[in-house]
């Protein structure tokens, strides 16, 4: 949701943001991520699951991604027809047109092959954000996202247009 949710992209942009691609990239994260991420979870609990079970799966996925992010890895033969690789992830990490929105997938590239979101990795991406941002300064990358965000608020002519920023896709212009 992160992707296609603005609000939610002004942290996980954070992620995104680095030109560079490799293990760091990995454990970058805005400030309130977390807090997304406990929303996210929130209904799991109430419906019964146990919290340490909760808690289990957000390491096991956090660690299986945190290897993804590496040019040290090729294709994975057959594996890349059912697991997320470094290959998938690198595409997902891409601002080229062609692999933007692309290869969500967590563990299973399977999902992605299924609803029409997976490109295969044609040529190494360029990487980074869609437009230009370089700065290794943490406050400016976690906050990155917030002046444009603001500016369409303020231009908003409706409380659907508020909205439309908010909660709409990254890109998403008011008619």
């Amino acid at each position: 949701m992160a992707h296609r949710v603005r609000l939610l992209w002004t942290q996980h942009a954070v992620h995104h943001s680095s030109q560079d691609y490799n293990i760091i990239t990995a454990i970058r994260f805005g400030p309130l991520e977390s807090v997304w991420s406990l929303l996210a979870h929130l209904p799991m609990l109430l419906i019964g699951f146990p919290p340490e079970l909760i808690f289990f799966g957000i390491i096991v996925v956090l660690a299986y991604q945190t290897w993804l992010h590496t040019e040290l890895v090729d294709k994975l033969g057959p594996l890349e027809w059912v697991l997320n690789t470094p290959s998938h992830h690198r595409v997902h990490h891409g601002c080229d047109q062609k692999y933007l929105d692309k290869n969500y997938a967590g563990i299973l590239i399977v999902w992605d092959r299924m609803f029409g979101s997976f490109q295969e990795e044609e040529e190494t991406p360029s990487y980074g954000l869609t437009t230009y941002f370089n700065s290794k300064n943490p406050i400016k990358v976690w906050f990155s996202e917030f002046p444009d965000l603001w500016r369409n608020l303020k231009s908003s002519k409706s409380i659907a247009e508020v909205f439309g920023y908010l909660f709409k896709p990254p890109g998403w212009k008011a008619k």
